[in-house]
C-alpha cells in the first residue's frame, strides 16, 4: 500500500512537471508571433511615413495652383493641359527617350564586352575588371562628368590635339551635344552593367559552347550564335535597368545638356522649381509624367526578370566552369581591359588633378608645369563651406546607411520569416521608392515639408529623410538575399532553447547576415555621399553637402578650387570603395 502510494505520488509529480517543461516552447513561440506583428506594424508605419507623403505631395503639386509664397491655392488641371496643348513636354520627353536608349545600348555594349572577357576567357589581368568597377563607385557622378567636360570641352586637350591632327581651327568634338551626353552616361553606367552581366556569364553552362567548338565553330561564331542568344534575357533586363537610370539622370543632363540647350524631363523639373516665382505646378506635371514612364518600364523589367528562369542553363549535374582560350588574342583583350580602366578611372581623375595644381585652368603642357601650386588645396582645407560640406556629407552618409540597413533588416525578416497576412503591404512600400527619380523625390519632399508644420526644412533632417526614403529598395536587396541564404532552423533551434526574439536576432540572425548587412551599408553610404539630384533642391546655406558645393563651384567658374576639393573627396570615397571591394572578395558578397 505504501509502495502504491509512493508510485502515485511520483506519477503525479511527473505529470505536474511535464506541462511546466512543455510550456517553454509554446510561450516562446507565442511571444515570437506577437513580436512579429509588432515589428511589422512599426516597420510598416515608418516606411509608409517615408514613402507615401512624397507620392501624395508630387500628385497634389501638379493639381493645385500655388500662391506667391508657395502655398497651395486652387484645384486645376491646367498644368497637364499646358504640357499637352503647347507641346512643352514633347521636346524634353523625346530628348529623354533618345538619351536613355542611346546610353543603355552603349553601356550594355561596353559592360557586356568587359564582362565576357573577364568571366569567359583566359585573358590576363581579369581581376582588373572587378577592381575598376568597384573603384568607380568612389567617384562622384558630378566629378566624373566635370572631368570629361574638361577633357572634351572646346578648350580641352582632346580637341586641342585633334585640331592639330586635322589642321582645323574649330573644335572637332562638341561635348555639349546629345552624343556627348550619351557617351559620358554610358561610361558612367558600364561598371554596373559589367557586374550584373558577369554573374550571368559565370552561370552559363559551358557544355553548349564546347559542343559548338567541337562542331568546328570559331570563337566569334560561338559567341554570336550560342552565348549571346542564351544571354538575351540578361541583356534585355540590363538594358531596361540602365534605361530607367538614364531616364531619371540629372547630373549629366544638367552639366552637359543645359549648356548645349538640350532639355530633358529632369532638368525641366529643376528649372521650373528654381524660377522666380517657382513654377511648382509645371514641375509637378513633369514629375508625374516621369514617374509614369519609370513605373511602366519597371513593370516590364520585373516581368522580364521573373520569366528569366526559362533560359537557365546551369544544372546540378555535370556543371563546371570553363574558360575560352583566345590564344594570341588574349594579349589584345588584356590591353583592352587596361584601356578601359584608363579611360574610365585614370583620365577623368588626371585632368581634375591637373586643374587642382594650377592657379587657373591651362591646357596640359610642359610649360604649365612651372605654374604648379598647392594654393587650391590650402584654400579647400581652410574654406569653412567646404569643410562643413564634407562633414555634413559624411554625417548624412553614416546616418542614412545605418537607418536604411536597420529598417530593411527588420522588413526583410518579416517578408522572409513570417507568414503574416499583411506583409504584402510592407513589400509594396519598400519597392515604391523605385518609382521616384531623385529630382522628383527632392521636389516632393520639399513641397511636403513646406506645407506641413514640421520644422525640418532647411536642416540636415530633411536630407536624411530623403536619403533613407530613396535608398530603402537598395538596402532591402542586400538584407533580403542574406536572409534567404540563412536557413530558418537555426532560429527555430534558438526559440526551442528558450531564447527571446531579440536575443535570437542579436546572437544568431545578425551575425550570420553581417556580410550582406555591411555590404549594403557601404553601398548606401557611397550613394548618399555622391547624391546630387535630391540634395540640390533640399540644401540650405546652413546645410551644404559636397555634391551641391561642387556644382556651385562649377557654376561660378572656380575650377581650381573645385578640382582640389574634388581630389580630396574622391580620395576619401575611393578608399571606402576599395575597402568595399576587398570586403566583397573576402566574404563573397554579390553586387549584381
Amino acid at each position: 500500500m505504501n509502495r502504491q502510494q509512493s508510485t502515485d505520488i511520483n506519477l503525479s509529480a511527473q505529470s505536474a512537471t511535464v506541462p511546466a517543461r512543455r510550456r517553454v516552447f509554446p510561450l516562446s513561440m507565442g511571444s515570437r508571433f506577437g513580436i512579429e506583428s509588432w515589428v511589422m506594424i512599426v516597420v510598416t508605419l515608418i516606411t509608409a511615413y517615408l514613402v507615401l507623403p512624397p507620392l501624395y505631395s508630387v500628385i497634389q503639386t501638379s493639381l493645385f495652383t500655388t500662391t506667391f509664397t508657395g502655398e497651395l491655392d486652387q484645384f486645376t488641371l491646367r498644368y497637364y493641359e499646358e504640357l499637352l496643348r503647347e507641346l512643352r513636354v514633347l521636346g524634353p520627353f523625346l530628348n529623354t527617350i533618345y538619351f536613355s536608349i542611346g546610353s543603355a545600348l552603349l553601356a550594355t555594349l561596353i559592360g557586356g564586352m568587359v564582362a565576357w572577357v573577364v568571366t569567359r576567357t583566359d585573358t590576363p589581368l581579369r581581376g582588373l575588371g572587378y577592381f575598376t568597377a568597384f573603384a568607380s563607385f568612389g567617384t562622384p557622378f558630378i566629378l566624373y562628368t566635370i572631368g570629361w567636360i574638361l577633357l572634351l570641352g572646346k578648350a580641352g586637350p582632346v580637341n586641342h590635339w585633334l585640331k592639330i591632327l586635322f589642321n582645323q581651327n574649330t573644335p572637332v568634338i562638341n561635348v555639349y551635344s546629345m552624343a556627348g551626353m550619351i557617351f559620358i552616361e554610358a561610361l558612367l553606367w558600364s561598371p554596373f552593367v559589367f557586374l550584373m552581366l558577369a554573374a550571368s556569364f559565370r552561370s552559363m553552362d559551358p557544355s553548349l559552347e564546347e559542343a559548338s567548338a567541337a562542331c568546328g565553330a570559331r570563337v566569334w561564331q560561338t559567341l554570336r550564335r550560342i552565348s549571346l542568344r542564351l544571354m538575351l534575357p540578361a541583356f534585355f533586363s540590363v538594358l531596361l535597368l540602365i534605361f530607367i537610370r538614364a531616364f531619371e539622370s540629372f547630373e549629366i543632363p544638367a552639366l552637359v545638356g543645359l549648356p548645349g540647350d538640350i532639355r530633358v524631363l529632369t532638368t525641366s523639373i529643376y528649372q521650373d522649381a528654381q524660377r522666380l516665382p517657382p513654377q511648382y505646378g509645371n514641375a509637378g506635371a513633369f514629375a508625374v509624367l516621369l514617374m509614369v514612364v519609370v513605373a511602366a518600364t519597371l513593370y516590364v523589367y520585373f516581368r522580364v526578370t521573373r520569366d528569366g528562369d526559362r533560359f537557365h542553363t546551369v544544372t546540378g549535374k555535370g556543371y563546371r566552369p570553363a574558360l575560352i582560350r583566345l590564344g594570341r588574342w588574349r594579349y589584345l583583350s588584356a590591353a583592352g581591359l587596361l584601356f578601359y580602366a584608363f579611360v574610365l578611372l585614370v583620365l577623368p581623375f588626371l585632368i581634375i588633378l591637373w586643374a587642382s595644381l594650377l592657379p587657373f585652368y591651362i591646357q596640359p603642357s610642359l610649360e604649365a608645369i612651372s605654374k604648379f601650386t598647392l594654393k587650391n588645396y590650402i584654400l579647400a582645407l581652410h574654406f569653412p563651406k567646404i569643410t562643413a560640406s564634407i562633414k555634413n556629407s559624411i554625417l548624412l552618409g553614416l546616418a542614412s546607411a545605418t537607418v536604411v540597413m536597420v529598417l530593411t533588416t527588420l522588413a526583410s525578416w518579416i517578408l522572409v520569416r513570417s507568414k503574416l497576412r499583411g506583409r504584402w503591404l510592407l513589400d509594396l512600400l519598400t519597392t515604391l521608392p523605385l518609382l521616384f527619380p531623385g529630382i522628383v523625390m527632392g521636389l516632393a519632399i520639399m513641397r511636403f515639408y513646406l506645407n506641413v508644420p514640421i520644422p525640418i526644412y532647411g536642416t540636415l533632417w530633411i536630407l536624411l529623410l530623403a536619403f533613407v526614403t530613396r535608398y530603402i529598395p537598395y538596402g532591402i536587396r542586400y538584407t533580403h538575399s542574406g536572409l534567404l541564404q540563412l536557413h530558418k532552423e537555426l532560429e527555430e533551434a534558438s526559440y526551442v532553447s528558450g531564447a527571446s526574439w531579440v536575443n535570437c536576432m542579436r546572437r544568431i540572425t545578425l551575425p550570420l547576415i553581417m556580410p550582406s548587412f555591411l555590404g549594403g551599408w557601404v553601398f548606401v553610404f557611397l550613394l548618399s555621399a555622391k547624391e546630387l539630384s535630391m540634395s540640390i533642391l533640399l540644401v540650405s546655406p546652413q546645410t551644404p553637402v559636397v555634391s551641391v558645393a561642387i556644382y556651385e563651384l562649377w557654376e561660378n567658374g572656380q575650377v581650381g578650387e573645385l578640382a582640389a576639393f574634388s581630389v580630396i573627396w574622391t580620395a576619401i570615397l575611393v578608399s571606402v570603395a576599395v575597402s568595399y571591394y576587398l570586403f566583397a572578395r573576402r566574404f563573397g558578397v554579390q553586387q549584381d
